[in-house]
């Protein structure tokens, strides 16, 4: 972002005894656009691991993490009979995303945890194309709200909000 838009200065710092192991798609790296890097810089136990760029070898070993879920859709998905330790999140476009999970060896069987997203859409870098979709950023925000209480993801969504807003304001421009 530029200077005057910068949001470092106010990072929050969310601290929660869940790991995340966010596998990114390797063209969603240098996007602007994209919100795991800045779940990142404010979950101090978040791990982000990006998959599939050119020359690149995947790591099996990394989704070799205890008592593990997926936070993605899934029409099968049922309650955990466990709280899970790790949440693996996968991270870009709705294809890229489920290319992923259809393609990395534990992903499709790893067990879901899902969330809704807020009755009030806010304000995004991109729109997804399912009504339910939303992104990285929120995503996460949404399951710490339903793992740790109502509010919990609110730094997040405040965060991804003034990136938004910094955006508009440097484009000069509403988004779509």
């Amino acid at each position: 972002m530029r200077h005057e838009h910068c949001v470092c200065n106010d990072m929050p710092q969310i601290n929660t005894d869940i790991r995340f192991v966010v596998v990114r798609h390797w063209k969603e790296r240098h996007k602007p656009s994209n919100t795991a890097r800045l779940a990142a810089l404010a979950i101090p136990s978040l791990s982000l691991v990006d998959y599939g760029g050119p020359g690149e070898r995947w790591n099996p070993a990394t989704l070799e993490v205890p008592s593990p879920a997926l936070l993605f859709p899934s029409e099968q998905a049922t309650p955990l009979p466990y709280t899970p330790q790790t949440i693996v999140v996968v991270d870009g476009s709705w294809p890229q995303a489920r290319k992923l999970v259809n393609k990395l060896p534990g992903l499709s069987t790893m067990p879901r945890i899902q969330v809704s997203p807020l009755t009030v859409a806010p304000t995004r870098l991109r729109q997804p194309p399912i009504p339910e979709g939303m992104s990285t950023i929120e995503a996460i925000a949404r399951l710490l709200d339903q793992l740790h209480g109502a509010g919990s993801g609110q730094p997040l969504d405040a965060l991804y909000d003034r990136v938004v807003q910094g955006t508009v304001a440097a484009r000069g421009r509403p988004l779509r």
